[in-house]
């Protein structure tokens, strides 16, 4: 049976909602969401369709809004007698009906909780029309349906099924969509992200594409820039492009090609590696993954991350605080999730201004990186230690990471961004049915182990007749090794003791998570929270990175 599906992205979400708890119109009102309490460079987390209209990109940062709207003032006021401004507006109507008006535009401070329930009372009312097996939600404003089902039982079409679910959303909270329709997953994404911008609106601002695999070919193979395709970024376009491959249909060309070719499809795993397939099946528009199939995928979790980006350039001992926050706080997350660590990866990234101040760049004299804006950086400090077995300790992970940072982070730069990374992750359960194995194990001594642990003296003969090289043991480093052993098993000794300390601290890190959990995660803060730079007080409040 040929697939109907439809992808559905709420228009502006967040700007969305925000107008619509002002009582105004999203489609008709100047509104950004971003915290104009940080810094101009803040990134706004939506902009409202109007506000677009003026060039302003999605994603545009506070500094750069506030750039367009004094460039549309400057041209209003032109075109004005004696460049008379009479007042301001923030409804985009207004600003068409009355050329006196100065733009203006609502900057709303984010409120992630209440974004959060607003995309679960959306989710129900496509639940009143679809079962919950055939959604699934992409994101907190996207959702991929399996309409194929659904069609002959409403009698509709897949654009009439689509308009019917974005309809029931608009009646309930004012929010518009765009939707795609497309005959696999992939296809209905594209038609959402690409085909559904160069459709007409309808009188509600609903824009509705569909695509099958060979609509997608006729209009999209030569598609530009190619980024707009979902799964390739700058720097898939960056490796493709020194090919000269600048379109899907480019790569669905080359991967027709003979192996006496230059261009076939070895060329695009030679690139790409395995991810090469995936590439060439979207390009000749094909998906074989369904609906079912993510829904029933179940990742292995290997690692756990934890990062921040800062708000301002933090001193090597301000930073140094943070880090320790950040990994207590990661500790806490492994025990609520059951999981142990034995490896602790820290990355930290410097700040710009490590450079762009004269007296700073003077002095220092290491590897110099450009980031993502084109910009000179210091190269970013990255390290890796490792704990003696799986834990979640806090103490031990806290340890661990502090003694990475002091080793790898320069004291002398300031600092932006912080990574901590809890590796090789296994669940309580793993690793005691791993020791249970290994005791079980029967051990293979070596004739260093006898000689090490023999109460007997060692004798002359005992030793090898040559002379050893410098790699290999000499006689005069046989009471070293005897005395390693020995702490050795000292150590074991600790460890034995230490069981008793490390379910203790378990004991503790349980009781907090209870707390947190049940009165809110600054319920509980330890002294090191309350330390000047410290940042998880107010991370505590947020969602995302941002005011809850």
């Amino acid at each position: 049976m040929k697939k109907t599906y439809i992808s559905i992205d709420l228009k502006s979400f967040y700007a969305s909602v925000e107008c619509m708890e002002r009582g105004l119109d999203p489609l008709n009102t100047n509104l950004v969401v971003a915290d104009a309490a940080r810094t101009q460079k803040t990134i706004c987390l939506a902009v409202s369709p109007s506000l677009k209209s003026y060039g302003i990109p999605g994603r545009a940062r506070l500094f750069e809004v506030e750039q367009k709207v004094k460039e549309a003032n400057a041209r209003r006021r032109a075109k004005v007698p004696k460049n008379m401004i009479e007042g301001k507006s923030v409804i985009a109507s207004e600003l068409n009906e009355n050329p006196r008006l100065a733009m203006d535009y609502i900057a709303a401070k984010p409120r992630m909780a209440l974004y959060m329930s607003k995309s679960t009372q959306i989710y129900d009312i496509y639940l009143r029309y679809i079962a919950p097996e055939d959604i699934y939600a992409y994101s907190v404003d996207e959702v991929f349906i399996d309409a194929s089902a659904y069609l002959k039982t409403y009698g509709l079409s897949g654009h009439d099924f689509a308009r019917l679910l974005i309809r029931a959303v608009f009646e309930k909270t004012g929010i518009t969509a765009t939707a795609g329709i497309g005959t696999n997953l992939y296809l209905c994404k594209i038609a959402m992200d690409i085909g559904a911008k160069h459709t007409e609106a309808d009188a509600d601002g609903v824009r509705i594409a569909e695509l099958d695999e060979y609509s997608y070919r006729r209009l999209l193979w030569e598609h530009r820039p190619i980024t707009d395709f979902w799964r390739v970024g700058r720097g898939y376009a960056k490796k493709l492009a020194k090919k000269s491959l600048f379109t899907m249909g480019d790569i669905a060309r080359c991967s027709l090609g003979k192996s006496s070719d230059y261009y076939n499809e070895d060329l695009l795993y030679k690139m790409f590696g395995v991810n090469a397939e995936l590439l060439i099946d979207h390009a000749w528009g094909y998906e074989p993954c369904t609906l079912t199939e993510i829904k029933s995928y179940r990742p292995q979790r290997k690692s756990l991350v934890s990062g921040q980006v800062l708000q301002s350039a933090y001193t090597y001992d301000k930073t140094r605080i943070v880090v320790r926050e950040m990994m207590e706080l990661l500790a806490l997350d492994l025990v609520d999730k059951g999981l142990l660590t034995n490896q602790i990866v820290l990355t930290v990234g410097y700040d710009i201004e490590n450079l762009s101040d004269p007296e700073r760049r003077k002095a220092y004299k290491g590897e110099v990186t450009i980031d993502g804006y084109g910009r000179e950086i210091p190269k970013h400090a990255h390290g890796t230690g490792n704990l003696p077995f799986s834990t979640a300790s806090t103490k031990l992970t806290a340890d661990c990471v502090l003694e990475v940072f002091d080793r790898v982070v320069d004291e002398n730069l300031l600092t932006r961004r912080i990574s901590i990374t809890a590796n090789n992750l296994v669940t309580e359960d793993e690793y005691k049915r791993e020791g249970e194995k290994k005791s079980a194990e029967p051990e293979q001594l070596s004739m260093f182990d006898m000689l090490v642990n023999s109460d007997e003296p060692i004798k002359a003969e005992d030793l090898p007749s040559e002379e050893p090289s410098d790699d290999r043991l000499r006689s005069k480093d046989l009471a070293p090794v005897r005395s390693v052993a020995v702490e050795s098993e000292a150590e074991l000794g600790d460890k034995d003791i230490s069981e008793d300390v490390l379910e203790k601290e378990k004991q503790v890190q349980e009781a907090m998570l209870k707390i947190k959990k049940r009165f809110g995660k600054n319920a509980i803060l330890k002294g090191t929270n309350l330390q000047e730079g410290a940042t998880a007080k107010e991370r505590n409040a947020q969602i995302g990175g941002h005011k809850a």
